[in-house]
């Protein structure tokens, strides 16, 4: 009896995985799906594009690259392409990410204090210096990237375009399943790996809510962080920013002022300053919100006015 209970307590549920077993299923399941599949790249053909674009291709992509090509549409054809068009395609997300900081929109805690007014030069040129030494995004499919670093296989896989960035996939696994283009193995993981710099652009990228590309949209992002940054639960970021039930298309500007205005009054009625609620929401002169003694205006973007 004993020994059965001995026996018992070292036994261990081991799960046995291959990415290269598993890049060998999704070739063939991508293939009964009539996506094209060439032969895939071989070893002096990964060391050329590798040297030529000065990134390393994580061990999972690897594998599946080496077992088949998908040259189908919206695949990246390392084999075919051109220099400048593989170019092209690994800069996309910089310029994405460019035109969200331009525009406002995308401002990470992390890389410091957001530019004021009139600083969007200066805002550009620290994404630019911080994306000089962030990992450099390798295309899989679209606008779907992930990191050549860490060198592991299991990195997770970013979605980024000019108006959004998340993480669509904890790794290749992961992202495959989620087009449909082939079922997850059981080790797949169940969170994503932390990546320097573009984590945390995901992350801001996923807090957005019914504002995102309305109305001064980075403020109130801003507003988020600063509410979870002085102590504010999630849920109580969550009710105070109408992030619930707000899933529709606003209808008119005046939705919107209404919106912004109870927002304002709830800030103020929290605690915060004035010039607090002015600055974070970029609030001027056209439409009054009062507050006992307190008076200040919405401004609307033209596109809403």
């Amino acid at each position: 009896m004993a020994k059965n209970i001995s026996q018992s307590k070292v036994k261990k549920h081991m799960v046995c995985f291959s990415y290269a077993a598993y890049a060998k299923i999704l070739i063939n399941h991508l293939k009964s799906t009539d996506i094209p599949i060439e032969r895939g790249l071989s070893d002096a053909e990964l060391a050329s594009i590798e040297a030529t674009f000065s990134f390393t291709f994580p061990p999972d992509l690897r594998y599946i690259l080496q077992e088949g090509l998908p040259v189908g549409p919206g695949f990246p054809n390392w084999r075919a392409s051109s220099a400048q068009q593989l170019n092209v395609i690994l800069n996309l997300p910089a310029l994405g990410l460019f035109k969200q900081v331009s525009e406002g929109s995308l401002w990470c805690p992390s890389w410091g204090p957001r530019p004021g007014r009139g600083g969007v030069n200066t805002g550009l040129e620290k994404v630019k210096a911080m994306l000089r030494k962030a990992p450099v995004l390798v295309p899989v499919y679209r606008n779907c990237y992930i990191p050549c670093k860490p060198n592991l296989a299991g990195n997770p896989v970013f979605y980024i375009d000019s108006e959004s960035a998340r993480v669509l996939g904890f790794d290749v696994t992961g992202f495959f399943r989620e087009f449909g283009m082939a079922h997850a193995p059981a080790w797949a993981p169940k969170e994503a790996r932390m990546v320097e710099f573009w984590s945390d652009v995901a992350a801001r990228g996923e807090t957005r809510g019914w504002w995102r590309g309305k109305l001064g949209g980075g403020c109130l992002d801003e507003v988020c962080w600063r509410l979870r940054e002085g102590g504010w639960k999630e849920e109580e970021v969550r009710e105070m920013m109408m992030m619930d039930g707000c899933g529709g298309e606003m209808e008119s500007g005046n939705q919107v002022i209404g919106r912004v205005g109870l927002l304002s009054l709830v800030l103020l009625r929290g605690g915060w300053t004035r010039e607090d609620v002015v600055y974070s929401l970029g609030l001027h002169d056209q439409t009054e919100v009062v507050d006992e003694n307190v008076t200040f205006i919405v401004i609307l973007p033209s596109s809403l006015n």
